[in-house]
């Protein structure tokens, strides 16, 4: 298996439970979300994918010349992540909401425990571990995104300027997830880099399964 394929299959009984059979997607998809809910998405996502390219630019600076195209990997990134956290105020906008009143409640425990991980990862643990989180959402996105969009217009009657986010990112992250693959096929350098990776992203599942209760809950 490539490097990938073992970082999938490292993880998968902890995607299945946690996000596969995640409640909050289960009410989306069976018509039940409510308007509150999705604001409470916006909130903390925006929350989380603000820190983004700041996370990244600290982690890639930590990398040393052995990790020159990994470093290389992590700088190009930040122009992609770089404010995306502007999409959801605009959809917050879009809906009519107060974006400045609702992005002023403090992040809950998922986003707040993403946000946490990802700097303790750039500045004082292993930056490798930043590759097992994007792993997951940059692939979540991918297989997401779009179908979320549609669900959320045809059966929530939301407009396309309110669902920029997550619309725009089912192409975004189409792409990003095949940078991911290649990072971790072909940038890591030990064993070891790999349980980094694999590391970061379990327990990126399980923060970000907590974020998607955490909407739930808000309503």
């Amino acid at each position: 298996m490539t490097n990938f394929e073992t970082l999938l299959a490292a993880t998968q009984s902890e995607f299945d439970s946690e996000i596969g059979q995640n409640p909050l997607i289960e009410t989306v998809v069976g018509g039940q979300m409510k308007r509150e809910h999705y604001v409470a998405y916006l909130r903390e996502t925006y929350h989380m994918v603000r820190h983004t390219s700041r996370m990244l630019s600290l982690a890639g600076a930590r990398l040393d010349d052995n990790y020159r195209d990994l470093r290389d990997w992590f700088f190009e990134q930040v122009q992609e992540e770089n404010n995306h956290d502007l999409l959801c105020v605009r959809d917050l906008q879009n809906l009519g909401e107060n974006a400045e009143e609702v992005l002023a409640v403090p992040p809950m425990r998922g986003s707040w425990g993403l946000i946490s991980q990802n700097y303790y990862m750039a500045t004082y643990g292993s930056p490798l571990g930043i590759l097992g989180v994007a792993s997951l959402t940059e692939g979540l996105g991918a297989e997401l995104g779009k179908s979320m969009a549609q669900v959320l217009r045809e059966t929530y009657g939301l407009e396309k300027n309110q669902v920029t986010f997550i619309k725009s990112h089912g192409g975004f992250d189409a792409r990003h997830i095949e940078d991911v693959k290649q990072a971790v096929n072909e940038l890591l350098l030990k064993d070891s880099d790999l349980d980094e990776v694999i590391h970061g992203r379990r327990m990126t599942i399980y923060y970000y399964a907590q974020m998607f209760r955490d909407v739930l809950a808000s309503a």
